[in-house]
């Protein structure tokens, strides 16, 4: 479920990622289980890169296909402070080694130069066909 959410951030929009993306990944934060935090972590790493890029209408996709430069919606920037790093805080004083390092990880990604890559976030490559 959390790979899904790190490789749909880049195709969905600002509304999706904070109404159904966001509220799946409060909840997993909490887990019990080690595994599930620390990749918790690192989807908030990738929402992070995404939300510093994504427009207030659209997909960071839509832009790298189109060749467009991004205009980040101050948005994206409220739900990374509001949302993500409070979650990553608590993250970074975990109990296990790994999911403070991912946690550590992805929060400095909220302050690191924005990269222009191409293709789906910077991956280089396009999102998966998933119609039948």
């Amino acid at each position: 479920m959390l790979t899904q959410a790190q490789t749909l951030a880049s195709v969905v929009s600002l509304e999706v990622i904070g109404k159904s993306i966001l509220p799946m990944l409060d909840k997993l934060a909490q887990d019990d289980i080690p595994n599930i935090r620390f990749n918790v972590s690192k989807t908030y790493g990738e929402l992070i890169r995404v939300l510093r890029k994504l427009p207030e209408q659209g997909t960071v996709y839509s832009l790298d296909k189109a060749g467009q430069p991004y205009s980040p919606s101050p948005r994206g920037q409220e739900l990374i402070q509001s949302r993500v790093m409070p979650n990553l805080e608590k993250l970074q004083k975990d109990d296990d080694v790994d999911v403070r390092y991912f946690a550590t990880t992805a929060a400095a990604a909220a302050t690191a130069p924005l990269t222009t890559g191409t293709g789906a976030a910077g991956t280089g490559g396009d999102p998966m066909n998933t119609s039948p």
